[in-house]
């Protein structure tokens, strides 16, 4: 380099402010690079061995026409220390590669996923989407990398549901939105005599979690693919619950809920909810924000306000508990 070129990158392009941002930018990267290779299945097919560009090219069903593309992005990865290239075969290296291609990880990388994927691009893409009135849509959202994330919540949720069965046993239970049907696992194991009753909106959730009851041989819960606004009736249900999934509606459309939930519950029945509110981790405010973003629901409820909609709704004996220490998730549990 002339020492010309070194005097202009130093005094007319202040190159150090660059350099100082090399980690940040490297952090980037290489965090892009490792979600893409999980969702796209290259750590999975790389943690069973090597693998030539032939056999990824393959396995990732990658046109010919785009080998060059593939051989790029790899390159890609090699660069930042992710991937291993030799005798003209690929194997991982990096720690984070190499952490979340474990199969007993898969929770942890479907998290990373969603933050890279979804909370990463709405806190670069907001003020865009704000001025364009450029709204984020429910097909937006890859349902399976959702999902899988939320099994971190499995616990909490199931903590939750003893806590609403501590001075009740309900014989007749609603579900609303069954997910993977995770939950009603639990219950029919915890209340093998109660009739369960489970809807969701989205016809392939309904069939996955119908897949998991059969998984688990559990054939007397009467699933279906139902709104919760058209579901008719009054006093019906002991117990109805609602497991993170209050933001999918909207304000005014949240308050409608937990009125129709009032009137499908018998006296003295119980609506338990499981949420995350306003507040906490960034990852919760970055949720939040997704939301704020969205088409789908709004932003995510606070704890008072939400005790008070439920209020405003004909329940009594409202009571919140905050199940994640140190974080904004929250149950309700109410009495009609």
């Amino acid at each position: 380099m002339q020492l010309s070129t070194l005097k202009k990158l130093i005094f007319d392009k202040n190159i150090f402010a660059f350099l100082r941002l090399g980690k940040q930018v490297d952090t980037v990267y290489r965090t892009s690079f490792v979600t893409a290779a999980n969702s796209s299945g290259l750590l999975n097919s790389l943690n069973q061995g090597e693998q030539s560009l032939i056999q990824l090219q393959q396995q990732l069903t990658i046109d010919d026409t785009k080998r060059d593309a593939l051989e790029a992005w790899l390159e890609c990865g090699v660069r930042l220390g992710e991937l291993g290239f030799r005798s003209g075969r690929y194997r991982l290296k990096g720690k984070l590669s190499r952490h979340l291609a474990k199969q007993e990880n898969q929770i942890a990388a479907a998290m990373f996923e969603e933050a890279i994927r979804y909370h990463y691009d709405a806190l670069l893409s907001a003020p865009v989407r704000m001025k364009q009135d450029k709204a984020y849509q429910l097909s937006d959202q890859d349902g399976k990398v959702i999902a899988q994330s939320s099994q971190i919540l499995e616990p909490f949720v199931e903590e939750a549901i003893e806590w609403s069965l501590k001075h009740t046993q309900p014989k007749a239970i609603l579900e609303v939105g069954c997910g993977a049907g995770k939950y009603l696992v639990y219950l029919r194991d915890r209340l093998s005599s109660s009739e369960i009753t489970a809807i969701d909106y989205q016809a392939d959730v309904v069939a996955q979690a119908n897949q998991t009851l059969l998984q688990n041989n559990i054939k007397d819960i009467d699933l279906r693919h139902q709104s919760f606004f058209d579901m008719q009736g009054e006093s019906l249900y002991d117990l109805i619950t609602l497991h993170n999934n209050i933001y999918y509606f909207t304000a005014e459309q949240r308050q409608t809920v937990l009125t129709q939930a009032h009137k499908l519950l018998k006296p003295g029945g119980q609506l338990l909810m499981t949420t995350s509110c306003q507040g906490g981790s960034s990852a919760i405010t970055a949720l939040n924000l997704w939301f704020s973003l969205s088409d789908v629901g709004g932003a995510l409820p606070e704890v008072e306000q939400l005790k008070q909609s439920l209020g405003q709704s004909g329940f009594v004996h409202v009571n919140s508990k905050r199940l994640m220490p140190g974080e904004s998730y929250f149950a309700f549990l109410a009495q009609k």
